[in-house]
């Protein structure tokens, strides 16, 4: 099971998308109707899922911006992303690592409507609730690790569910339209498929058939980015990519991503990786002759074990999880 940086790379297909999909998360279900990875995360781009999704934060910290809020998440702390709601997440901290459900829309009907939640749990003020929800999630990934009978597991999926459901309070109406949500994000994926050209504020505004101004207000509240930032971050992603599986010059690298000059290229690498692209892909090379877990982009992906789900039961503050019946 693998994070938004890999899914969407595995996915990746030439067929159009189906109406509506186009822009989110590409992810393989399971049989259990649900994607769940563990994983050091440096950074991820603005995206968003069909169906809901709960981030626990086991080490480090992190800046979770979801829609117009900014959430700061400590370890041991957890955060419920609605559907459709676009999101981005970026570490504080080095080795910084996150647990991360991802719900199937196929886990969902009319009789069983997806919940639209205001959930995040606080370390400091940790509820009943609360506990119930970690109990919850750690009886999952037991029932994942060891290999329970389906319908044990996907019984644990509603069960988190229903805890979440209970923990957390009804979602408040989004002061955003629903038109310019939809907008934004064919615009989010206009730009992720042409970053390497011209791109401009007002060419955007222009296409979307809305003013330059309302554009840019809305831009910013829907990907938490201004659009110049959130362009020039695109275009460091791809530009990181082709430093690590290329060997096209640096100077080339920065006009095939759609840099302007070489320095503005050094600015962004900078900015968003602390380093210059020579350093990083120096720095990419000698890792290559160093065994290490596997690494993808800016996540390393780490193993669901028994280690986990005690760190899990030790977040509950509740007694450890009994070895599920076969």
């Amino acid at each position: 099971m693998f994070p938004f940086s890999v899914t969407r790379k595995l996915a990746a297909s030439p067929q159009p998308q189906p109406a509506g999909q186009s822009g989110c998360e590409l992810i393989a279900f399971d049989a259990e109707q649900l994607n769940v990875f563990s994983a050091e995360v440096r950074y991820c781009e603005p995206h968003w899922h069909p169906a809901p999704e709960l981030i626990l934060v086991l080490s480090g910290s992190f800046s979770i911006a979801v829609s117009q809020d900014t959430h700061q998440l400590a370890a041991g702390e957890m955060l419920y992303i609605n559907a459709e709601e676009v999101h981005s997440l970026e570490a504080h901290a080095t080795a910084s690592s996150l647990l991360t459900v991802q719900f199937s829309p196929g886990l969902f009907n009319k009789t069983h409507p997806v919940p639209r939640l205001e959930y995040r749990s606080m370390r400091s003020s940790l509820t009943p609730s609360d506990s119930h929800v970690y109990r919850a999630l750690a009886s999952l990934v037991a029932h994942l690790i060891q290999q329970a009978s389906p319908f044990s597991r996907i019984a644990a999926v509603y069960l988190l569910l229903d805890a979440l459901e209970k923990a957390g309070s009804p979602a408040l109406q989004s002061q955003i339209h629903a038109r310019d949500v939809v907008m934004i994000k064919e615009c989010i994926e206009f730009i992720n498929l042409h970053y390497e050209e011209d791109l401009t504020l007002g060419q955007l505004a222009e296409q979307a058939g809305v003013s330059y101004h309302h554009f840019s207000r809305t831009f910013k509240k829907v990907s938490n980015h201004n659009f110049k930032e959130y362009l020039t971050l695109i275009r460091t992603n791809k530009a990181r990519q082709l430093l690590k599986d290329t060997h096209i010059p640096i100077t080339e690298i920065s006009q095939i991503c759609g840099f302007r000059e070489h320095k503005h290229l050094i600015f962004a690498f900078n900015k968003y990786c602390s380093m210059t692209p020579t350093d990083f892909r120096k720095r990419y090379l000698s890792s290559l002759n160093v065994p290490q877990p596997e690494m993808t982009e800016d996540c390393r992906c780490l193993p669901l074990n028994e280690a986990l789900l005690k760190q899990l039961v030790a977040f509950s503050g509740q007694p450890a999880v009994s070895r599920i019946k076969q």
